[in-house]
């Protein structure tokens, strides 16, 4: 686990130290020492979120103040100084707390104690007041289990929703625009040897140049890679999948679809229809594929669900349809940055249907 660049806020985060404050084992105790005596800068950093962890946790604190268990060390080793040495061992922290003074920075070296006899006597002695404390607390929850082993990797996931859409920066430079009612995940830190996302719905992504670290983004079980390119994928369930290129070179991979990666040049779209283990390479228009991120919405025959899906994803609605016409219903305008009802307005003529607007549920009836 690497937590050099990690901040008060990212070690609150983290379910691993959250665990270690909270219920602390002996495997959990060196796993961390180890880890702050690794990255001493990080000290002050883990130490506060320690403290808003239990500050968080109120209800189940132990009667034990840090100013006692801080007084019983001071205690301990003032009685085990001067005390014959017998054999070297490994001391095991009894807590957090014991984990951070025993690696706070500048502090007074406690390795000379260890190999004392009156040093194991004491910690004995600590171990049972602490488990007489302590014990009313584990009583009144039971402790979650133990894991074999601490996590290894932290994912981030953003998630948008209807109505709202999301610019990131991620940790390489690269910058998405994620779309309403859409989800991207990928790791806080991306890895050495590639960097990997994975998109639900639609984003557009801006990639910083990486030869030696390909970018891809993983959506319904297709991969598009790319090292310093600007692209568009949509990929909602229920439509056909659209990777729409604008800058660079990508290569799209389809599982059941593709032997070989199909690659795009500035102004291809690939669009794969995965139920039907169909794909089509063509020209697009920039203005209807990426118009969304300039609060543009651009239908040219789009049919209906789709474009329901889009209105109610931009607008945080619910929309109802009435009388739907047995035949394929295509609609077609272009919107900058209007209110609902002026888009309905604009569709209703050409596609024959009312509209009625109540707060976030919307109902179109189609005329018979």
């Amino acid at each position: 686990m690497d937590i050099s660049t990690y901040t008060k806020e990212d070690f609150v985060l983290d379910p691993a130290f959250r665990k270690w404050v909270l219920q602390p084992s002996a495997e959990s105790n060196l796993f961390w020492e180890d880890l702050l005596t690794k990255h001493p800068s990080r000290y002050k950093a883990a130490k506060q979120a320690r403290l808003i962890i239990l500050q968080m946790n109120k209800r189940n604190q132990a009667q034990l103040s840090e100013t006692e268990i801080l007084s019983l060390w001071k205690d301990i080793e003032k009685k085990a100084s001067g005390q014959a040495a017998i054999r070297q061992e490994k001391v095991i922290p009894l807590n957090s707390l014991s984990t951070f003074e025993r690696n706070r920075p500048n502090s007074v070296s406690r390795s000379k104690i260890h190999h004392h006899f009156g040093f194991r006597v004491a910690c004995v002695l600590l171990l049972s007041l602490g488990l007489g404390y302590f014990s009313g607390w584990l009583l009144l929850e039971p402790p979650l289990p133990q894991s074999s082993a601490p996590p290894t990797v932290h994912y981030l996931t953003h998630t948008t929703v209807p109505g709202v859409k999301s610019h990131l920066t991620l940790s390489d430079g690269s910058r998405v625009i994620l779309n309403s009612g859409s989800e991207l995940r990928y790791l806080k830190n991306f890895e050495k040897g590639g960097r990997e996302v994975f998109l639900k719905g639609e984003a557009f992504f801006d990639v910083a140049k990486d030869l030696q670290r390909p970018f891809r983004v993983h959506s319904r079980k297709t991969t598009t890679t790319a090292l310093g390119t600007s692209f568009n994928v949509k990929a909602y369930e229920g439509e056909t999948l659209g990777v729409s290129l604008l800058t660079g070179k990508v290569a799209v991979n389809s599982e059941g679809n593709l032997e070989e990666p199909v690659l795009l040049v500035p102004g291809e779209a690939l669009k794969i229809d995965t139920e039907k283990n169909r794909l089509v390479k063509s020209a697009f228009n920039p203005d209807r594929v990426i118009g969304w991120t300039k609060k543009r919405i651009v239908f040219k025959e789009t049919p209906l669900l789709e474009a329901i899906r889009v209105l109610e994803n931009w607008y945080g609605v619910q929309i109802r349809i009435v009388n739907r016409p047995g035949n394929r219903v295509l609609l077609s305008g272009k919107f900058q940055d209007e209110t609902l009802e002026n888009v309905l307005e604009g569709l209703k003529f050409s596609a024959r249907f009312d509209f009625d607007i109540e707060k976030e549920n919307v109902t179109i009836q189609f005329m018979e």
